[in-house]
């Protein structure tokens, strides 16, 4: 989907397409660490961006969809995360930051965008991607049907270099409790998460 399609989807969402909060793995790693700058990309409307900021994180939401972003900035809390129209392939921050985060971004080519990612990671700093993983098809999870835009562990891993230190990469499934989408959906999900330190 281009920015056109997510803008469509977001003005007929009725006030935000995903659940209220972070994925649970986000919420794990995240709250052990000492809040600092982050990026959280294609932030979509808002709740990793704000549940960050939320904990003292100095944040800032990047999202290619006009209308994901108004409704990010008009959520309760919207003013304390600077929010960037920006397309992941094409954009650079100001300088690198403390932790980026992406959750569910789908790409043609995925792996290239992960590691533009790592790029803005400052040393000593975190990556964290999550996504749909290509076994949730099978598993009747919600997603994406197109394995070409899926992630696997492998993928994941090869879009990190040797400056980070790869602390947890591999499948894991999300009970419908913790599904995304707003309103939950019956399957189990699977997903791929990566968790990587930059160490130099």
């Amino acid at each position: 989907m281009d920015a056109a399609q997510w803008d469509e989807r977001y003005r007929a969402s009725a006030g935000g397409v995903w659940a209220a909060e972070p994925p649970a793995v986000v919420r794990e790693i995240t709250a052990s660490l000492r809040p600092g700058t982050t990026i959280d990309v294609a932030t979509g409307d808002g709740r990793t961006a704000l549940w960050l900021a939320a904990r003292g994180w100095t944040t800032t939401g990047v999202d290619f969809s006009t209308e994901a972003l108004a409704l990010a900035a008009a959520r309760p809390g919207g003013d304390a995360v600077t929010w960037v129209r920006g397309d992941v392939t094409t954009w650079e921050p100001v300088a690198s930051v403390d932790l980026v985060v992406s959750c569910y971004l789908h790409l043609p080519d995925s792996a290239a965008a992960v590691a533009r990612m790592a790029e803005w990671v400052a040393p000593g700093g975190v990556l964290v991607v999550v996504g749909h993983d290509v076994d949730n098809i099978a598993a009747g999870g919600h997603g994406p049907a197109d394995p070409a835009i899926l992630y696997t562990p492998e993928l994941l891993r090869g879009a990190v270099d040797e400056r980070f230190h790869v602390a947890r990469c591999g499948r894991m499934t999300r009970s419908p409790a913790d599904a995304e989408l707003r309103g939950g959906h019956a399957a189990h999900a699977v997903d791929t998460l990566l968790h990587a330190v930059r160490v130099r």
